[in-house]
């Protein structure tokens, strides 16, 4: 009589050393390429801004933000990706009182990122608050 032996080997997945690292790089690579691609979307909406201001407005003028909104919507919503359509000319993204009534929010908030291209003048009357915009090198 021949006995037979078994053998059996079981699989059991092990980590590959650095796996964990890898799967945290890629992580860090993603949101990398994601920072990465804001500061490119902001470059280009604040470009358009530059241009659009540039066109309207001459030397020493002001533009209201409402109506640099109104012309970003006009030349650019058809254009622009529809998230940064609703990130700088929607409040969609933007909560609390300040953003109430002002679809322009979240591009005034881009603005003020720029001071060395952008100058922002406020004025108050009552409850209501207006925000101008012009281009630094228009009113130097």
């Amino acid at each position: 009589m021949c006995l037979l032996k078994c053998f059996f080997i079981v699989m059991v997945p092990c980590p590959v050393p650095g796996e964990k690292k890898m799967e945290g790089r890629s992580r860090i690579d993603r949101d990398s390429d994601n920072q990465q691609l804001m500061q490119l979307e902001e470059k280009d909406v604040v470009s358009s801004v530059a241009t659009v201001l540039s066109d309207l407005c001459g030397p020493g003028e002001w533009m209201p933000m409402e109506k640099l909104h109104a012309e970003l919507v006009e030349q650019y919503s058809s254009i622009w990706h529809h998230s940064r359509v609703r990130r700088y000319l929607t409040s969609e993204d933007w909560t609390g009182p300040e953003a109430k009534g002002k679809p322009w929010y979240g591009l005034l908030m881009l603005l003020r990122k720029y001071p060395e291209h952008f100058v922002i003048n406020t004025r108050s009357k009552g409850r209501v608050t207006l925000e101008f915009v012009s281009l630094v090198s228009l009113l130097t």
